[in-house]
């Protein structure tokens, strides 16, 4: 709450926060609420995200029973094509008629996404940077401006993050203030690896995302 109304809270997510129903709305009312003021993640994210809402699946698995489909495994790649089709996102989720979701959610409420690119990459969406130099910039843009920095469930997008953001800020009034950084993992091995690699500032939680996701939600 204090960081809503004082700082810049930008966050790092991956795949496994658009896998499930509720933690997508979760993350979605997090947004919409203005506790999320940057968006850091990769095409799986928005992709399966979008696959969610077009769909209702991720991974060709329905995001509510979790119950393989029929031909599921190729949902994404329907997404990506049909995204890809119309030229953007922003079209995508116009034509569409996309009503809900975390990418949904950023675009109706002005919060800007960062998507970086990989080479195992399906696609990719259009938004997505493709040259590692050019997706740096656009992170440095976000997390010179961050005060907090929350990174969940994805090791290498939350790696990268910490990499190039600050263990402090100078304020417009000159007050010297830390940035405070948490890695959400079910895994202790990624939540530690950023400290082990020289962000002392970085501080672990080993929990399930959803459960933390949806619990910071309902408690805000």
């Amino acid at each position: 709450r204090h960081e809503k109304e004082h700082g810049y809270i930008t966050w790092v997510l991956g795949p496994a926060c658009a896998f499930d129903h509720d933690s997508r709305a979760a993350f979605s009312k997090l947004v919409q609420n203005g506790y999320v003021n940057a968006l850091l993640a990769g095409n799986a994210l928005a992709t399966h995200d979008l696959e969610a809402a077009y769909r209702k699946t991720a991974l060709g698995q329905d995001i509510y029973t979790q119950k393989s489909q029929s031909n599921g495994h190729y949902n994404h790649i329907d997404t990506i094509n049909k995204v890809n089709l119309y030229g953007s996102i922003p079209k995508f989720i116009e034509e569409e008629h996309i009503t809900d979701g975390i990418i949904y959610s950023c675009v109706k409420n002005n919060v800007p996404f960062v998507l970086n690119g990989s080479i195992r990459d399906d696609g990719p969406l259009p938004e997505v940077y493709e040259h590692t130099y050019v997706g740096q910039d656009a992170i440095r843009s976000h997390v010179r401006r961050s005060t907090t920095v929350i990174g969940m469930a994805t090791v290498l997008h939350t790696i990268a993050t910490g990499n190039m953001t600050p263990s402090y800020r100078v304020l417009e009034d000159g007050t010297v203030r830390p940035v405070y950084f948490y890695v959400v993992d079910t895994s202790e091995f990624a939540v530690n690896k950023l400290s082990d690699r020289g962000s002392l500032s970085a501080k672990g939680i080993v929990t399930n995302v959803q459960d933390f996701v949806c619990n910071l939600a309902k408690n805000l």
